[in-house]
């Protein structure tokens, strides 16, 4: 008994010795041993990622989902180490490639293998991830925005134009009015406080959708938060309303989606006249499932009018935020708020007494500005957008969107320069403190992909309400005449304080309801057969103009419009030849007038009929895209003025007739090169009315408008990536007056850009109207000298 009590101490001892050295062994040995033994059981999943012609994916990246992500190496190899047994869903993807799936079911210690193969080949891919993914023009036309359905181009009767991401950033583009370059027909133009514009089918237009709801903008538009621009031609009241549409277009931005892996990209721009341009764009999964994506865009830039006075500097702050809820339900919500602290460019008029017939033959320095750098302004805009969207069933979608949008002027103070002989000026300003102006938008969607037997029907039934205000107060002040063949006296913001003082302004308070219902339905007689038929009814509410002073209410009413559309689509060869034509609708509700007798004239909303019929093409594998059609508009119910019994009364019996064709092809004939070029011819005159502009052109409107964009990257090589691009935009002479006297003269604009764009930096230089052109553009009231040549330099960093 006392042997076994000895040799079982002994034996334990042994034990205890023996745990206690491998117990040393493990802490004093390489921090990746105990991990190792640890996880000698656990298996891998390795594979290549190769193309069509059997060569490494490069970039492409492998997602293990729920868990983590690689990128492959030069090979096209990846490998996912220490993973537990288990059923893994892998995923594979590359920019503008569908991604590809698969699962595999890892056995204790495994070394499984899972290869994959895109369809494309090296030199696609590559093109992809040099150039960028506007060479697939088909898929680029896609919107989900322009007839709020799910229509390819080539399914939709309406012509639209669409600016991409990749176009802007190789023409190196700032502003939305720099992207309008690229709109057939369409004549880039500024407000008087500088927000975007542009003459298209003979009307201007410069209120502009964000993501298709309702903005109230104070400031320009900076493209750093813009994923792209789509420009919609024609008369479009019928889905958008009429409070933002033009008888000639809608310019609708769409801003930038967080996605679901980590990136982004910081770029600086040096600039002539100083500029000086930083901008960030940042990506990321919020939670580990990435059902929550967070991004953020964000600019500053400071600049220095070309003129010899005039500066400006700029604040962009855009975040955006998109829930995944389930299978059926997403949540999104983004912002942006933008602010513009600087002078406002001079606006310039002409008066009766000029024999000039032309600006290039007045005699004022080109850059002569007669303002001061004093009258320093400041504009903001802020624009939030809400979006629940809930999948019914396979059929129907409910999409609830809601905007909001408010803009600001404080101490707006913009310079009005006439003209009243060939050498002298009256110089004016205007001065809006303060002007506050907003817009609200709720508006429901239930969308529906269904058939009635065997014909498919497309539906979308819309209910929507705006309510809109502007509470503003605006002064005047008549400053001096100068004589430009002598001494410019001084003017300084101090003088204007001082008159400002003595001046009793009253702020006027208005505000605007309007409550719409629309619908509209894409109805498949055939396969390649279909029509469009749409109808909106509007009540708009007007509660008039409230003097802040009298108290006084004026300009109160309600009016009730229709906006019809249809249209009518036959592909004789199936998603590559569409024949299209349609009928579409605008209206402007029109104000009571007060007749000098005391009487009150009720109006009817000014009507716009467009019939316009085309083509589309989609060609050459989806490498051409093209749109030709022909367009005829006439307006109805435009009010005027006219003396009766030496009195001057108001009547509507106006009418307007603007017809023209327009021209787009883009396309990527071959790798690595890819254009976009327009043409659009305008022929407009208003017919009955007032005798002084019976037969007239409207103000603005060029005839021919023609653009076009080229661009060459190399793809292979030692230097791929190193591209080239070019471009014009040629604008006819259109007139400044109603009596047709005076022109804003044709220019050619011509610029040139060369870059050098790798996965994870991009070198950017651009020369802008290299011939050095002196041009004025128009909003319709005054006219504006642009900047001489100029020149842009950037680098940006991806990740």
């Amino acid at each position: 008994m006392k042997q076994f009590y000895v040799s079982h101490s002994a034996r334990m001892r042994q034990c205890l010795n023996f745990l206690l050295v491998f117990t040393t062994m493990l802490l004093t040995s390489p921090p990746g041993l105990l991990a190792n033994f640890s996880r000698q059981e656990n298996g891998s999943i390795s594979g290549k990622i190769t193309t069509s012609d059997q060569k490494p994916a490069e970039f492409s990246t492998v997602v293990l989902e729920g868990k983590t992500s690689v990128q492959v190496d030069k090979t096209g190899k990846y490998i996912f180490e220490n993973l537990a047994p288990g059923a893994y869903t892998l995923k594979v993807s590359f920019v503008g490639q569908k991604p590809q799936l698969k699962t595999i079911v890892l056995q204790a210690g495994e070394k499984a293998t899972a290869d994959f193969s895109f369809s494309s080949t090296a030199k696609d891919l590559n093109e992809v991830l040099i150039v960028g993914d506007k060479y697939n023009v088909s898929s680029r036309k896609e919107s989900r925005y322009v007839s709020r359905l799910p229509l390819k181009n080539l399914e939709n009767p309406q012509v639209y134009s669409v600016v991409d991401k990749e176009l802007i950033k190789e023409q190196m583009a700032l502003t939305l009015e720099e992207s309008f370059r690229n709109i057939p027909g369409a004549a880039p133009a500024k407000t008087g406080a500088g927000m975007p514009a542009f003459f298209s089918r003979g009307f201007q237009t410069s209120e502009n959708f964000r993501n298709g709801m309702a903005t109230s903008l104070r400031t320009g538009i900076d493209l750093s938060m813009v994923e792209r621009v789509e420009a919609v031609k024609g008369p479009s009241a019928t889905l958008f309303g009429a409070a933002m549409t033009s008888f000639g277009g809608l310019v609708n931005y769409v801003t930038k989606k967080p996605y679901d892996t980590f990136g982004g990209e910081i770029s600086y721009i040096q600039g002539s006249f100083d500029l000086s341009r930083l901008s960030a764009d940042i990506n990321t999964p919020v939670n580990e499932d990435k059902s929550l994506l967070f991004r953020l865009n964000l600019a500053t830039q400071k600049e220095n009018s070309f003129q010899d006075q005039g500066f400006g500097t700029t604040y962009v702050v855009a975040p955006s935020i998109s829930y995944q809820v389930n299978d059926r339900l997403i949540f999104r919500l983004d912002a942006d708020l933008q602010t513009y602290k600087g002078t406002s460019s001079t606006a310039w008029a002409i008066g009766a007494g000029i024999t000039a017939k032309s600006y290039d033959e007045l005699g004022l320095d080109y850059k002569r500005s007669l303002i001061d750098n004093s009258f320093v302004g400041h504009q903001s805009s802020n624009n939030v957008y809400a979006q629940a969207e809930y999948k019914i069933s396979d059929e129907w979608t409910s999409q609830t969107n809601y905007s909001f949008g408010n803009g600001e002027y404080n101490d707006l103070l913009y310079f009005n320069q006439t003209w009243l002989t060939n050498t002298t000026i009256a110089r004016a300003i205007g001065v809006f403190s303060p002007d506050k102006s907003g817009r609200k938008e709720i508006q429901q969607n239930f969308i529906g992909d269904f058939k009635i037997g065997t014909f498919r029907n497309r539906l979308v039934v819309g209910l929507d309400y705006m309510s809109q205000f502007r509470n503003f107060k605006y002064t005047a002040l008549q400053l001096d005449t100068l004589n430009i063949t002598g001494t410019i006296k001084d003017i300084r913001v101090q003088q204007v304080e001082n008159r400002l003082g003595t001046v009793s302004t009253p702020e006027s308070l208005n505000k605007q309801n309007t409550y719409s219902a629309y619908v509209s339905d894409v109805f498949n007689f055939t396969d390649a057969l279909m029509a469009m038929v749409s109808l909106r009814a509007d009540r708009f509410m007007n509660s008039g103009t409230k003097n802040n002073l009298t108290q006084v209410i004026t300009g109160k009413y309600n009016q009730t419009a229709f906006s019809p559309k249809f249209g009518v689509v036959y592909q004789p060869i199936k998603d590559k030849v569409a024949i299209f034509g349609n009928y579409m609708n605008g209206f402007k509700n029109v104000a009571s007038t007060t007749q000098p007798d005391g009487s009150v004239s009720n109006f009817k909303p000014q009507q716009a009929n467009q019939w316009e019929g085309g083509v589309k093409l989609d060609l050459m594998n989806k490498k051409l895209n093209a749109t030709i059609s022909y367009y005829d508009i006439s307006v109805k119910n435009i009010t005027r003025v006219t003396s009766i019994n030496n009195q001057n009364f108001t009547v509507q019996d106006g009418t307007q007739e603007s017809k023209g064709v327009e021209i787009e092809f883009i396309g990527n004939p071959f790798p690595g090169f890819n254009f976009v070029s327009g043409y659009g011819y305008n022929d407009n005159k208003f017919k009955d009315g007032a005798p002084a502009v019976a037969g007239k052109r409207a103000v603005g409107t060029p005839k021919n408008v023609a653009n076009i964009w080229l661009g060459y990257t190399l793809l292979d090589g030692s230097i791929k990536g190193l591209g080239f691009g070019a471009g014009a935009i040629y604008v006819d002479d259109a007139y400044f007056n109603a009596a047709n006297t005076f022109v804003l003269p044709q220019y050619t604009v011509i610029d040139a850009t060369v870059f050098f764009n790798r996965p994870k930096y991009r070198f950017s230089f651009k020369a802008n109207n290299i011939l050095n052109e002196k041009y004025w553009i128009s909003d319709g009231f005054y006219a504006r000298p642009q900047k001489p040549v100029n020149f842009l330099t950037s680098v940006t960093f991806k990740f």
